[in-house]
């Protein structure tokens, strides 16, 4: 899209062979060969001066995973800024946020939960288990609890980041059992683009929405504020339920 829009110099950098020799097929039977080249590398192992001519322009990137952080974005994107872009490049996306809301829900409590099984008693096993489930919002039944909520921003734009935690207040809108958060991702492309794979309207992609459980089932009523405490170490998001405070 970048070289039918007019760009001349085009790296592409993947770092699996067999994935690189389908993408230079690819632009060859689009007959783009002579405005993109395809460099067999992580980006980085990629060389200004060598793989690129020089510092770049543009850096367009899908490296955003369905827990926002699992694929290394940030550390990727700080040595793009440190050794590939020139300053002030245009960064696409250039943020993403974790976006979730709290749910109810027995088919997710028996994905997310063991407790008896055969007749015996095995939920010690739970403590082992998973704390994100990759679910899809049209193929599992679930109930909101509460109205969707931001949990954690990034700035792509930035050259550096911080592990970061805090504590977040949760209105409470539904009665019911607290399984954990369904989380779905919003990245902040350009000025007036966007793309989310909210689960009430993204039916057709790749990305899942991600289950973040609790240890437990947690009982929540209408007009509680419920205490989260969310963050990430740069390479996982973590969400963390607190005592709820007392009702609004």
């Amino acid at each position: 899209m970048a070289a039918r829009a007019g760009a001349r110099n085009i790296v592409a950098c993947e770092q699996v062979p067999i994935i690189a020799e389908a993408a230079q097929r690819v632009i060859r039977s689009n007959r783009y060969e002579g405005q993109i080249r395809v460099v067999n590398k992580a980006s980085r192992d990629l060389v200004v001066g060598s793989d690129l001519d020089g510092p770049a322009d543009i850096l367009i990137s899908e490296i955003i995973s369905s827990d926002l952080l699992a694929e290394n974005v940030l550390g990727t994107f700080e040595d793009a800024h440190e050794r590939l872009l020139r300053p002030g490049a245009t960064i696409i996306p250039r943020a993403a946020t974790a976006v979730g809301c709290l749910v109810a829900s027995e088919n997710l409590a028996k994905y997310a939960f063991v407790k008896n099984v055969s007749g015996f008693d095995v939920s010690p096993l739970t403590a082992l288990a998973p704390s994100r489930l990759p679910v899809h919002g049209i193929m599992t039944s679930w109930r909101r609890l509460s109205d969707d909520f931001d949990l954690v921003s990034i700035d792509l734009t930035a050259s550096k980041h911080q592990p970061t935690m805090q504590r977040l207040t949760v209105d409470v809108r539904e009665d019911g059992e607290a399984v954990g958060v369904v989380q779905w991702i919003r990245l902040d492309l350009a000025a007036g683009i966007a793309f989310s794979n909210h689960p009430d309207t993204y039916f057709d992609g790749g990305w899942l929405q991600v289950l973040h459980t609790f240890t437990r089932p947690i009982r929540v009523s209408a007009g509680e504020r419920f205490e989260l405490t969310v963050g990430h170490d740069r390479v996982s998001l973590a969400i963390l339920p607190a005592r709820s405070a007392s009702p609004a």
